[in-house]
């Protein structure tokens, strides 16, 4: 007997900015979330300032002893930013340029600029410390206390990785953006999901064609794994075989035997998402390397293009629900199902 399709989430899931909040809260604020490279941060006092979720600025430096800090962005004074988004560099201390309170690098207050009032006890206004740690010359943080360590976190992702190299194994190309209007679910029930590829995906179909992709779930479904072997002229810039996997919520990656790229997926508001890709080679061309760079920008942008389609439609409020395939769509079915699952709504 053959399963039966189920209900896909209602069309109020991507436009409402109640959902938004509640997801940022209680999927966004309780899962590691991918920052970036660790190269860019290998030197004491280098720094690196961002905002992830498209909602907390979040500051990582390296002390002076070597260990890899995080807070919140906030001066403790009047709540000024430390650093710019996207802002990075090297320093000797953390000052905010709004009144010149300093910082640190281990986020202690050194200072109190100029304050007026000799008692106050410095010990209490520290930045607010996040949680930081680094897999395989990735860095990640996580806002929540609870949530388990990284390894932990990772799950099945460490023994999958095992037959390709780290970040550490090759050489950084660069960083790319894609930005789009469409929310960060339409994007991922995409990202999941396989039936999609034949027409999104016309190059990626010539060298992977369907039954050459096995796609698993693993660890309750929180990653969900394609398994590809590629052939014909794409082998000389993947190898044979790779691995294209996605991470409940927002953090994604497609290995092979040359590369590895890492994706962090955020939600910048109910119909705008932002994918930021990193891509580490080896054992290639330096022209075999920009095609391949290019190429994995121009699959971004066809999977965001044809999301942003089915955002415009979700919000124009003739399409309520749909249906999902048991066939090809069972991964996206969990996805879904976590979603109403952590903001509790049926």
């Amino acid at each position: 007997m053959s399963a039966a399709a189920v209900p896909t989430l209602d069309a109020e899931f991507y436009t409402s900015g109640m959902v938004l909040a509640a997801e940022r809260e209680h999927i966004f604020a309780e899962n590691w979330l991918l920052f970036g490279p660790a190269h860019e941060l290998a030197s004491p006092g280098s720094y690196r300032a961002d905002v992830l979720a498209g909602h907390w600025p979040i500051l990582v430096v390296r002390d002076e002893i070597g260990a890899l800090r995080a807070f919140h962005n906030v001066c403790r004074h009047r709540a000024a930013m430390l650093f710019a988004d996207g802002a990075s560099g090297s320093c000797k201390a953390l000052r905010c340029p709004y009144h010149g309170w300093v910082y640190g690098l281990d986020g202690s207050l050194l200072s109190a600029s100029d304050f007026g009032d000799e008692s106050l006890d410095k010990s209490r206004y520290g930045l607010f410390p996040v949680r930081v740690e680094v897999w395989q010359g990735l860095v990640f943080v996580c806002l929540s206390e609870w949530a388990p360590p990284l390894l932990e976190w990772l799950g099945s992702i460490p023994v999958l990785s095992q037959d390709y190299p780290a970040t550490t194994e090759l050489d950084y190309h660069g960083q790319f953006v894609v930005e789009g209007e469409a929310n960060w679910k339409t994007y991922c029930d995409n990202t999941v999901e396989g039936y999609h590829l034949p027409l999104i995906h016309p190059r990626l179909t010539e060298v992977v064609a369907r039954e050459c992709i096995d796609i698993c779930s693993y660890d309750d479904g929180r990653l969900v794994v394609f398994h590809v072997d590629y052939r014909g002229d794409d082998t000389s810039l993947r190898g044979a075989k790779g691995i294209w996997y996605y991470r409940f919520p927002g953090f994604a990656a497609v290995l092979g035997q040359s590369s590895f790229k890492a994706d962090r997926i955020d939600p910048l508001s109910t119909s705008r998402q932002r994918s930021t890709s990193w891509a580490w080679y080896k054992d290639l061309t330096a022209k075999d390397r920009d095609e391949a760079f290019a190429w994995a920008k121009t699959i971004v942008e066809e999977d965001l293009s044809v999301c942003e389609q089915v955002q415009r439609n979700l919000e124009i409020g003739i399409y309520t629900r749909g249906v999902l395939s048991p066939k090809h769509e069972r991964h996206t079915a969990r996805f879904q199902q976590m979603i109403r699952q952590a903001v509790g709504k049926p």
